[in-house]
């Protein structure tokens, strides 16, 4: 393939994250989705009558077996994605995968094996990554907007439905690897993987975690703090201090479209402003169809090293919860 080629996706699981996605997989302009796959083939065959996708699966095999499709989009619940997948990546697909991406490091890692002995693409869906005002506020860190970034604050917490899988420890489901991953991996873009990690939180006795407040602490004093949470909602809002001023997102920073930069002793503030495209996933879809066009293994702007880095800190706030409920952690 040649760079800007579109490039066919074949879709695995109709749930909420595939409603959701699936006008921005139609918006962006190298996707073609040519096939969709479902435990339930009644729900793939409704899926594709429903957003004119040409073929309906009646198995992820037959969809990993389609010749149209390059690109498999994982979009069931966690605990499956590890299995999943692998088998598409020994059938010689590229693989994008909802966040979050595995449910331990252990099983990102076998993921990341699996990707290596197939020679795939593979990629974690972190759309927030790729973002607009994400990439302008890390560029404008870079060129030391702020000056040295010493502190990153972040939260998202939302009391969901109890009848949601994001209440099944069996599907992969808690605070952490549900929302708590989108601060972490904000604090992790701007610090990197932390040198001690600290949290407390609660632990239901099946072991999904509720809620958790999260201290990473770096070097030179530096520090990120995150706080998430099923029990009730916590503002999606985030800040980056500096030692020369600092970066406030007043709106949900995953899907913000701008941002607030401070200098207090330089000058007045000043709101830097982007554009979404549909629902903020277009440029992260049209990145992967890029670098699997262009022959990558892995995205530059979100390598696999970090998103295993992510997640061996959320499995060490959860072996903390665990231990501090007097409870062994599910699968850690």
């Amino acid at each position: 393939m040649t760079a800007g080629a579109t490039v066919g996706w074949g879709i695995v699981g109709t749930g909420g994250i595939a409603e959701t996605t699936i006008g921005d997989l139609r918006l962006t302009s190298n996707v073609s989705v040519r096939a969709v796959a479902s435990r339930d083939p009644r729900r793939a065959r409704h899926f594709a009558q429903r957003h004119d996708i040409p073929r309906a699966h009646d198995s992820y095999t037959a969809l990993f077996d389609d010749d149209s499709v390059d690109v498999v989009y994982i979009g069931t619940p966690s605990s499956s994605h590890a299995e999943i997948a692998i088998a598409a990546l020994e059938a010689g697909k590229a693989v994008l995968v909802e966040k979050p991406f595995a449910t331990t490091e252990e099983e990102a890692r076998e993921m990341v094996a699996a990707a290596d002995r197939a020679g795939r693409f593979l990629m974690e869906a972190m759309w927030m990554r790729f973002n607009p005002a994400i990439c302008r506020m890390l560029a404008d860190v870079a060129d030391g907007a702020i000056g040295d970034v010493t502190a990153v604050n972040a939260g998202f917490g939302i009391p969901f439905p109890p009848t949601w899988n994001v209440w099944r420890p069996d599907l992969g489901g808690g605070a952490l690897l549900e929302l708590g991953v989108y601060p972490v991996s904000l604090a992790h873009l701007l610090l990197g993987a932390p040198e001690q990690v600290f949290g407390v939180g609660s632990m239901r006795a099946d072991g999904l975690d509720v809620t958790a407040s999260v201290h990473l602490r770096y070097g030179d004093e530096r520090f990120a703090q995150v706080v998430t949470s099923l029990a009730g909602f916590v503002s999606p809002g985030a800040s980056i201090g500096g030692t020369g001023g600092f970066i406030a997102f007043d709106e949900p920073f995953m899907s913000a479209a701008q941002f607030r930069l401070e200098t207090p002793m330089r000058g007045e503030p000043r709101i830097v402003r982007t554009e979404l495209e549909g629902k903020g996933y277009v440029p992260m879809f049209r990145a992967v169809s890029d670098g699997v066009a262009a022959g990558l293994t892995e995205h530059p702007m979100r390598p696999l090293a970090d998103t295993i880095d992510v997640l061996a800190t959320l499995d060490d706030v959860r072996r903390q919860l665990a231990a501090a409920s007097g409870m062994a952690p599910r699968a850690i």
